[in-house]
């Protein structure tokens, strides 16, 4: 059942509560407003499930300025959008109005996102999330490459001219929409497990969604040697951002940094297709600062309708601040996964995300 509210408010912002519905305007409305991967339609499509998904939309003179998919059960209201920065003001009107339309609803939950630190109108707990690396797109390749240091530039021209003498056949090619083949998808795919599996991680991608995703908004780039791919990255698209995913390289050609050639090729292709911005992920990598990635940590917030339902609450509060320690913790291990204490921590960490995922 569907039921839409427009409440006018003093400010002169209407809010439409779109309960058990997604209008269609929102899929274009949420690329226009975030420019994310993770706070749109394609990536709740393939990596989250959308039963029973209902949206909220604030207008100011018919243009939506916050839209949130959101899910409802077990009185939870999470919060679909991720990766993006809502200032204090829209979270607080979109806590306040659902609230008010969910009686039921005891925490409001958004698993990822950046807003300033003052206080809100209800009790709330932060604690960290995730990261990512954003590089601002520069117009032309050419002012990119300018820009990186001097021994990134030398270090990408040197493996270049070494990778096409050695082997002339060298060739990089970019796949977009129905050109993309699903049998490079899972090459690239396996070359990435066998060398992250390799640090003494049982590790393996989630193929089918992945492709699923890749089907919707994806960038493929292959590198070929003899016609045969030796090197690879799986990247999407979201309006005018560009989202670095998977990257796979083949120990064979070891030497010539593939992985790291890939990367660079790759953010070259989105400036020429006009891109704003490339996201590198997360995770405590150097070559993401020499690529000229800059940090962006995101939170997690819960907001409770009071601090008596945050009390009855306790195990689920206790579980965020906990997950957030594990959380931070993960990337201490992956800047320190050379010794042998943190290569077994991660080695089990790794087996029991594995096997979380067989059992979903």
């Amino acid at each position: 059942m569907t039921t839409i509210d427009g409440d006018e408010q003093s400010d002169g912002i209407t809010i439409a509560c779109y309960m058990n519905e997604v209008p269609l305007f929102v899929e274009a409305e949420l690329v226009r407003l975030y420019d994310m991967l993770y706070s749109s339609m394609p990536f709740f499509k393939a990596f989250r499930s959308t039963e029973q998904l209902s949206s909220y939309v604030a207008w100011r003179n018919n243009h939506p300025i916050a839209i949130f998919v959101f899910q409802f059960r077990d009185g939870k209201i999470d919060v679909l959008n991720e990766m993006i920065e809502i200032d204090q003001v829209e979270i607080d009107r979109f806590a306040h109005t659902l609230f008010a339309k969910v009686p039921a609803a005891d925490i409001i939950s958004f698993k990822a996102l950046k807003t300033d630190r003052r206080r809100f109108s209800f009790p709330s707990q932060r604690c960290y999330a995730s990261d990512t690396y954003v590089i601002a797109l520069p117009a032309t390749s050419k002012a990119y490459t300018a820009a990186l240091g001097k021994s990134t530039r030398t270090a990408i021209k040197y493996q270049m001219n070494k990778v096409a003498r050695d082997h002339p056949s060298f060739t990089s090619r970019f796949y977009a929409d129905e050109d993309i083949d699903e049998q490079h998808i899972r090459d690239i795919l396996k070359l990435s497990e066998a060398r992250i599996s390799s640090k003494a991680f049982n590790f393996s991608h989630d193929e089918k969604r992945i492709i699923n995703l890749v089907k919707m908004c994806g960038l493929v780039n292959v590198l070929f040697i003899d016609g045969r791919l030796c090197a690879g990255s799986i990247n999407y698209r979201i309006g005018s951002s560009y989202f670095g995913a998977v990257i796979g390289q083949d120990f064979a050609y070891e030497k010539y940094g593939l992985g790291k050639l890939t990367v660079y090729l790759t953010i070259c292709e989105s400036i020429d297709r006009h891109g704003k911005n490339f996201y590198l992920g997360g995770g405590p990598f150097d070559y993401k600062g020499r690529m000229l990635g800059v940090q962006q940590v995101m939170d997690r917030l819960d907001i409770y309708r009071s601090y008596g339902k945050l009390m009855l609450n306790f195990g689920s509060a206790a579980k965020t601040v906990m997950v957030g320690y594990v959380r931070r913790l993960n990337v201490w291990l992956h800047k320190h996964e050379h010794k042998s204490g943190a290569r077994f921590v991660l080695n089990s960490y790794y087996l029991w995300k594995n096997l979380r995922k067989k059992d979903s």
